[in-house]
């Protein structure tokens, strides 16, 4: 009877150590995320990249390549449509967007870069164009398109092909204080409930002497709801569009060591200080899902400070040289993967003299 109550315990201890060991190993933390960038996979100089989610990357050279840096393999590739884009993950494929022969320019593929739309988005506007590289942005559906134009905003189903004017600018759009004079950037709010931009603004009542001033706001689907933000004597150079966050770097000559940046959920407004003064002339640049920015500080080489977007510490520095200095004649290009905590430089990608030099360096554990 004891060698039976003995047996049954040993194996009921055997099973507890068993569950406790399995529940370990399926607490356990993954390991660390991978992230290789092969240059030989690609034909042709490369000229830019692009994120396309979860570590994988377009590349554009001869052809336009869908690479996943995880596996280091080109997933597919096709024509490449247009010398400079931005690029939009949605449901099931990419929309790529950007400056045309035939203006702005938005072309639809699928996941393996099968093209399933194209659109000319001058041609659906009466008397009007896009003007800005960042004038056309995508719901996350990929049902909807924002279209910030020189008179105006649109909304364009793009199931119904149908065009709704949201603002027109001819009409002096604006709140009691602020009358927006021109529209350079839209995006969509996370859940697509709200269209977010950037631009131009006059104050109301007109002071004399007065010079549009950078502001940037929301509203929502049908146009109501309009609110609009004076960024006083901040002024903004460009948007980027990220997963978790909207960043406006400045204009470079007006830089003061800052980077504004707007919570795509909440809109909630935030500043990034970068530790020196002058940090974001020579570029800023977000990670795909806006955890981290770069800048770049250009001289005989090149450094690189990377900050954590939320604390807004510096949680890395990099200098990369060359015997060449022709490759420090021009802005770096510069991609932050989060979670392989790894940046991707170009050098030279802008310069017909040089072969692109590629970089890539960890920037965290």
């Amino acid at each position: 009877m004891k060698k039976t109550i003995c047996f049954l315990l040993t194996a009921l201890l055997t099973l507890a150590s068993l569950s406790f060991g399995q529940a370990n190993a399926l607490a356990a933390p993954a390991g660390p995320v991978k992230c290789a960038f092969n240059s030989s996979q690609f034909a042709g100089k490369i000229r830019e990249c692009a994120y396309a989610g979860d570590g994988k990357l377009f590349v554009a050279a001869d052809k336009l390549y869908l690479y996943d840096t995880v596996t280091a393999s080109v997933l597919a590739k096709t024509e490449t449509p247009l010398r400079s884009f931005e690029v939009q993950v949605i449901d099931k494929g990419y929309i790529l967007s950007g400056m045309g022969d035939d203006g702005m320019m938005v072309y639809i593929y699928d996941s393996a870069l099968t093209l399933t739309k194209k659109i000319a988005v001058d041609h659906l506007l009466t008397e009007d164009f896009v003007v800005s590289e960042t004038g056309a942005a995508a719901s996350t559906d990929g049902k909807k398109l924002a279209i910030a134009t020189l008179r105006g905003l649109y909304l364009y189903d793009l199931e119904k092909e149908k065009l709704t004017t949201l603002l027109d600018l001819t009409k002096e759009v604006g709140t009691s204080k602020i009358q927006i004079s021109v529209l350079d950037g839209v995006a969509f709010s996370q859940d697509n409930s709200q269209i977010m931009f950037y631009g131009g603004g006059l104050s109301i009542p007109a002071k004399k002497g007065e010079n549009s001033f950078s502001i940037y706001g929301s509203f929502a689907l049908d146009g109501s709801d309009l609110k609009i933000t004076k960024s006083a004597t901040y002024s903004i150079e460009e948007m980027q569009g990220r997963t978790n966050r909207l960043f406006f770097p400045q204009i470079f000559t007006k830089n003061n060591g800052t980077l504004l940046w707007l919570d795509r959920k909440t809109g909630d407004k935030n500043t990034l200080s970068f530790a020196t003064k002058g940090e974001g002339r020579n570029g800023v640049y977000s990670s795909e899902q806006g955890n981290y920015a770069a800048t770049a500080v250009l001289g005989k080489s090149l450094t690189i400070r990377i900050y954590d977007v939320a604390s807004g510490k510096l949680i890395a520095t990099k200098v990369i040289q060359n015997s060449n200095s022709t490759y420090f004649n021009r802005i770096p290009k510069i991609y932050l993967l989060d979670d392989a905590k790894t940046a991707v430089v170009l050098l030279g990608s802008s310069i017909s003299e040089v072969n692109t030099l590629v970089s890539t360096f960890k920037f965290g554990d």
